[in-house]
């Protein structure tokens, strides 16, 4: 059996980091495995969380350095040729969870193997409004199945080092893991889905209404700016409403008599999301849902062409 490095970034993972730790810990696989948790200067009790586990190393950042190179760090402090880089709100579906990767891994050759995310009811009813908000349309995948590919989990690790590890230089908090996903698909690495699920706890992290429009939705649209100069339309998330057609739709808004059609598919779009979210969320906050779409929309325009015309993702 191959050896397996299991890598953590955190940062103010209290909620999640001992139930992702404990996933990795129950895993039924034969061959050795190490878990590595990196923390970026977390200001929580997360740290203290990891440190009562001896089985862990724990690497921590005297300052924050961002996600990207924290990685990097901890990629070449690992000690095996596998490597599992897990997301601190993640768990491991169930004990045989790493020998399907495994399984997966050994049947193709010059692949990276991927890992759905999905959000379980039982956890999808502890989250926050604002998180469910976010989150809606990842939970509505998961109830019905509807991902295509996994998130790229297990690598070897020589790859990594001829892709050259993630690029610190231009990401900082987001984006880094979908260059590195089309750096390897140039290098000739596909990714294959393994048929065993992440858990995704993210919601746990409650987040208030400025930080999901600030600190997610902006870092994540400036990340997509600059993979797209980097590797064009396959980096973006949709085919359909990403911020290249949505850029396209609000400037419609601003040329007579287009934007009478443009103002109905903007309403259409905006309450179409409102009542997705009303299937999965009951709570009267709702009504105010179409502000923040429509807020949303133009953060992520912003953020989308300053990481496109920067070619840095950093805040």
């Amino acid at each position: 059996m191959k050896n397996v490095s299991f890598i953590i970034p955190n940062y103010n993972a209290e909620n999640t980091i001992g139930k992702c730790i404990e996933s990795i810990l129950s895993q039924k696989y034969k061959g050795k495995i190490e878990i590595i948790v990196i923390d970026d200067f977390s200001k929580d009790k997360s740290v203290n969380i990891v440190s009562k586990y001896k089985k862990v190393k724990l690497i921590k950042n005297n300052q924050n350095i961002g996600l990207a190179k924290s990685l990097n760090k901890a990629i070449k402090l690992s000690n095996y040729k596998l490597l599992a880089i897990i997301w601190c709100d993640c768990i491991l579906e169930n004990g045989n969870w790493l020998n399907e990767m495994v399984r997966t891994y050994n049947r193709n050759k010059k692949c990276f193997v991927g890992s759905k995310l999905i959000i379980p009811k039982e956890y999808w009813n502890k989250f926050s409004f604002w998180d469910k908000v976010v989150l809606v349309k990842d939970y509505e995948a998961s109830l019905n199945d509807k991902q295509k590919e996994g998130r790229p989990t297990l690598f070897d690790k020589k790859a990594l080092f001829e892709a050259e590890l993630y690029d610190a230089k231009i990401f900082r908090t987001a984006g880094e893991d979908t260059d590195l996903r089309w750096k390897l698909d140039k290098l000739k690495y596909k990714l294959t889905t393994a048929k065993v699920n992440i858990l995704h706890l993210h919601g746990f992290y409650k987040f208030s209404f400025k930080k999901q429009l600030i600190n997610k939705a902006l870092s994540l649209a400036e990340a997509t700016g600059v993979n797209f100069r980097k590797h064009g339309i396959k980096s973006l998330p949709n085919s359909y409403w990403n911020p290249l057609t949505s850029t396209l739709l609000y400037l419609l808004l601003l040329i007579p008599y287009i934007n009478i059609i443009s103002f109905i598919i903007l309403l259409i779009i905006l309450f179409g999301y409102t009542f997705k979210a009303l299937k999965y969320i009951k709570d009267k906050k709702v009504i105010i849902l179409p502000l923040f779409k429509f807020l949303k929309d133009i953060i992520t325009i912003i953020g989308f062409w300053k990481g496109f015309f920067t070619g840095k993702q950093e805040f």
